[in-house]
């Protein structure tokens, strides 16, 4: 069976993993003697950017690490492969208990966070898997590597740097979707956000039903305006988030960090705050257990009204076309604070 293993077409050049068409085969195999695996795809969050801000070279440094990493943490249990890019598979024979696999698969997380490539400061580098099951979650290698890609896309809609382990009832409803999807997706929440904001019933009741929105949808464990007396209005805390109990943070903290240009200030790793010199941030972000934050000014004609802000307690991605989003809305609540002559304050 180990045969295909030991061809000279079995490995990827820059890895040195099995290469898809390989693990292809062993999957196959497997089936057609009905023997139970695990089947996962795994793929370094934020690729295109990190090949387009640091460099090829960086790149290529980081698919090898990581493929070191996951190999290094799957080697005893089945075979690891590159699917191509900076996309990875791998097979676990007999290792179908959901107890195990998530064991298995935080390792795997767990070991990327300390990731450091030298000449390549604040460079920093999560991934994101999905996993299916055989027999449990389809009857053929398509059926698995289709649920197992669905499990995939929730993981980076759930904001990435994380795992799942498909499960019929929480993702059967999920739809793979195209660029032009995601576009049209992007296209539609914008639409919403200002439906939402210019409801007839008036600005305090659109920023509540879009924060609920924005929570559940980009999984956020906490959002919020902060007003710059640091008062905080319109708090939607995540029913399932790890800390239950955020306070503010000091915006004299938080805008030593914004940027001018944008009026925006984000971290995907609160944990690296103290690298640049902001220990009394890491700390306010520590206590609140928050790994990742992004910050909008709500101001509008020289008028600042306050903060926009969201936190995870899990690091995170912050994708571009998210965080074009969160602006948009703050920025469209400062002009409607700016139209109507109002301040956060007195929205009831």
């Amino acid at each position: 069976m180990d045969d295909f293993f030991k061809t000279e077409r079995a490995t990827d050049n820059l890895t040195g993993l099995y290469n898809r068409e390989v693990i292809t085969e062993y999957a196959e195999e497997l089936i057609s003697r009905v023997q139970p695996f695990s089947f996962g795809l795994v793929d370094i969050d934020n690729f295109k950017y990190i090949n387009d801000t640091y460099g090829h070279v960086a790149g290529d440094k980081i698919i090898k690490i990581v493929s070191e990493r996951v190999k290094e943490i799957l080697d005893a249990h089945g075979v690891v492969g590159r699917f191509g890019g900076d996309e990875f598979e791998f097979i676990l024979p007999d290792i179908v208990d959901y107890d195990a696999i998530w064991s298995l698969l935080r390792s795997i997380l767990i070991c990327m966070h300390d990731i450091e490539i030298a000449g390549f400061d604040g460079l920093f580098v999560t991934i994101t898997i999905g996993l299916a099951r055989f027999p449990t979650n389809g009857a053929n290698y398509d059926e698995i590597f289709e649920m197992a890609d669905k499990a995939l896309y929730r993981g980076k809609t759930k904001g990435r740097n994380c795992f799942i382990i498909y499960l019929p009832e929480k993702h059967a409803h999920l739809e793979l979707h195209t660029e032009n999807d995601k576009a049209l997706s992007s296209m539609y929440i914008h639409s919403l956000v200002f439906k939402l904001l210019t409801m007839e019933t008036g600005l305090a009741d659109g920023i509540r039903a879009l924060f609920t929105f924005f929570s559940s949808y980009f999984m956020l464990d906490h959002i919020c305006i902060q007003t710059n007396d640091n008062k905080v209005y319109f708090e939607k805390t995540h029913e399932l988030s790890r800390n239950q109990s955020f306070r503010p943070i000091p915006l004299d903290l938080i805008r030593e960090r914004v940027n001018s240009t944008s009026d925006i200030f984000y971290t995907n790793n609160a944990q690296n705050m103290d690298k640049i010199h902001q220990g009394k941030l890491q700390e306010e972000f520590k206590a609140q257990k928050i790994q990742a934050t992004f910050n909008c000014e709500i101001s509008c004609r020289g008028e600042v009204y306050g903060m926009f802000r969201a936190d995870n307690t899990n690091a995170r991605i912050w994708q571009r076309s998210d965080m074009d989003i969160l602006i948009t809305a703050a920025k469209t609540i400062a002009l409607m604070l700016s139209d109507s002559g109002q301040r956060i304050e007195d929205l009831k």
